[in-house]
């Protein structure tokens, strides 16, 4: 994760060489992306790799295979504790990360990130049953842009895929790290990421907030889901995790496209006018 900012480098170091990923699920220039397909509201389930055009860079690649329902997911939850978070919504998010992590298949795994200034583990990465622990920090401010930043440092892996949730109203006013930084982490992460927006915010602040998320989503393949920090949040999160998790998985090799750096990537389904969310680019260095 070279480009974001020596903070996190620094906290990568801590690391051992083991976990430090590399910016793209990348090996000899085979790449893997994460995409999703709609006919209106309906998740599409039926395709095959020959029905995906690729352009990679502007050059289209060849599909060499496709993965559905076959990969367990590594699932990355991120709650905004902050002090706009009252102990009814804290209670409410403890019964959601309940309620999700019951729904998790036996080979998935979970993890739990809570924030306020401080970024604290609710529950550190475990398969299923997983044990929570969400316990409110000194509500003395918000580092969005910190917890965000560092929950999307991700370990690519080919026999796994990654997921962030992100549950936030996108406000800072505390963070080491800025605005800029998040957008970096997001074009070289591995996950993709969902957003939850609580439609609490008033009306002004709501549009700002919404497209600093936005921005998140697009880049990564994912989407923005707004809602109320109520019972049914749950529902919420577990409708997006079933949605990533019904997505689709294109592998290809890199035909004609530079080979370093930023590659843009446009992903269509031939012959159909569906819908397809999938990641703006990746890096490979």
């Amino acid at each position: 994760m070279k480009a974001i900012t020596v903070g996190l480098v620094a906290t990568l170091a801590a690391l051992g060489p083991q976990d430090v990923p590399p910016v793209f699920r990348s090996a000899a220039h085979a790449v893997a992306v994460d995409v999703a397909v709609f006919d209106g509201d309906h998740v599409v389930s039926s395709l095959s790799a020959a029905d995906f055009e690729v352009l990679d860079n502007g050059v289209r690649q060849t599909v060499s295979s496709v993965d559905q329902h076959r990969l367990p997911i590594d699932l990355r939850l991120v709650f905004d504790t902050s002090g706009s978070i009252s102990p009814g919504d804290l209670d409410k998010y403890r019964s959601a990360m309940r309620r999700v992590a019951d729904t998790l298949q036996p080979d998935d795994r979970c993890e739990i990130v809570a924030f306020t200034t401080r970024i604290t583990d609710a529950a550190t990465r475990q398969s299923p049953p997983v044990a929570i622990n969400l316990q409110r920090t000194v509500p003395d401010g918000t580092a969005f842009f910190d917890a965000v930043s560092l929950a999307l440092v991700t370990v690519p892996s080919v026999v796994r895929r990654q997921i962030v949730i992100i549950l936030s109203d996108a406000q800072d006013n505390s963070s080491f790290f800025d605005e800029a930084a998040l957008v970096d982490a997001a074009k070289r992460t591995d996950a993709v990421v969902y957003a939850v927006l609580p439609v609490t915010t008033g009306a002004s602040d709501h549009a700002l907030f919404a497209s600093r998320l936005q921005s998140l989503v697009l880049l990564t393949g994912g989407r923005l889901v707004p809602a109320q920090r109520d019972a049914q949040i749950g529902s919420v999160l577990i409708d997006a995790i079933n949605e990533f998790r019904n997505s689709y998985v294109l592998r290809y090799t890199i035909q004609g496209a530079r080979r370093s750096g930023w590659h843009a990537l446009s992903v269509k389904v031939k012959g159909y006018r569906y819908s397809v969310r999938a990641r703006a680019g990746y890096f490979l260095g």
